[in-house]
């Protein structure tokens, strides 16, 4: 009887602990979802600056897929927006509003892609992007960013945020790099190198807004040494742009 109630024991004992992990998990995810994506700009900004690299641009983006059910009131949510522009392809109708903000240099883009292939969803997508950071731009930008979110948006929606910035020939780019995986505190899990590019994915807790991809992946570093084009890319969790 007591080794039958011990066994129930370690039973109960083991769901407690698989029901924690699940929570963990959850609560991490809803974390993240909540998690303001300009903080994340503003930190990788900081680290960039200190480095010497000068910022040529940045961008955070919102994705989510929505049921083809949802697509008119989506439809309708863009047409409140702004003038709506559509494009159609073999593989897809695409539904835009772009807005620029002059005064910030800063510009929104919202884009409804439905594929043709009605066995596929549709994906709501919208980004925010600009060439400088500032602490009147990053205002604006978690302001647009946080309307989105609440208009367009539930908080299952992934969000991305990358940064590119370029830097002469007096600064080493494999030492640059690597104090920026330094100061990030990037636990490098990948490394990909050549005579051009230098690619690491890695793990930081220092970024807040970005789900985990596998392996726990939340951070992607890219250094472009070239003659006169050097530059260095981070995305969270991914690079979105051309490096």
């Amino acid at each position: 009887m007591v080794g039958q109630g011990i066994k129930k024991m370690k039973h109960y004992l083991g769901l407690i602990v698989v029901i924690i992990m699940l929570l963990g998990n959850s609560i991490e995810s809803y974390g993240a979802a909540k998690a303001d994506v300009s903080k994340d700009v503003n930190r990788m900004y900081d680290v960039l600056e200190s480095e010497g690299a000068e910022l040529m641009s940045f961008e955070i983006t919102i994705r989510e897929t929505i049921s083809r059910d949802d697509i008119e009131g989506k439809l309708m949510d863009l047409n409140n927006v702004g003038t709506i522009v559509e494009e159609k392809t073999e593989n897809a109708t695409k539904f835009m509003v772009h807005t620029p903000h002059k005064q910030n240099a800063i510009a929104e883009r919202i884009l409804l892609v439905v594929p043709t292939d009605k066995e596929y969803q549709a994906e709501l997508i919208y980004t925010v992007s600009g060439s400088k950071w500032t602490e009147k731009v990053q205002q604006s930008v978690q302001d647009l960013t946080s309307a989105a979110q609440s208009q367009f948006f539930t908080y299952n929606a992934s969000k991305f945020a990358c940064l590119k910035a370029g830097f002469g020939d007096k600064i080493s780019g494999g030492i640059l790099f690597q104090n920026v995986m330094k100061k990030l505190d990037v636990q490098p899990l990948t490394n990909m190198q050549d005579n051009v590019y230098t690619t690491t994915t890695g793990y930081t807790t220092q970024l807040k807004a970005s789900r985990s991809l596998a392996d726990n992946m939340n951070i992607q570093l890219a250094l472009h040494d070239g003659n006169g084009q050097s530059t260095v890319t981070v995305g969270t969790p991914i690079i979105t742009t051309e490096y």
